[in-house]
């Protein structure tokens, strides 16, 4: 898998806030989830805000991909509309989920295959 990503090493890697919130939650004392918050700044270029933007991706998306008979479930669609949102590439290991002939035609999306 780090072979597979080093394709991206000289782009911005981010990670959208609802992912943040995800790893915050994981975490039983504010103390912890403010240390998480440390340690995702210092691994990521940035953590991207849930934006007006990121709602109309999210919006356009799930329509496009429901006509074709793809749904995805509320939060991947808003993962992958923060990536669309700003141009990016995005990278998951959610085969079930992102590994769909319509959805590669609609946004750029990396699906690592495990193996």
């Amino acid at each position: 898998m780090v072979q597979h990503l080093q394709q991206y090493s000289s782009e911005e890697w981010t990670t959208p806030a609802l992912v943040a919130r995800e790893s915050y939650k994981a975490q039983d004392s504010r103390t912890g989830m403010q240390r998480t918050r440390t340690l995702l700044r210092s691994n990521f270029d940035r953590i991207i805000d849930f934006s007006d933007d990121t709602a109309l991706e999210a919006a356009y998306l799930d329509e496009k991909l429901r006509s074709q008979g793809v749904t995805l479930p509320t939060v991947d669609l808003l993962h992958l509309a923060a990536a669309h949102a700003e141009g990016g590439t995005f990278v998951t290991h959610d085969e079930n989920d992102f590994d769909k002939p319509p959805l590669h035609d609609l946004v750029n999306v990396d699906v690592i295959h495990s193996a």
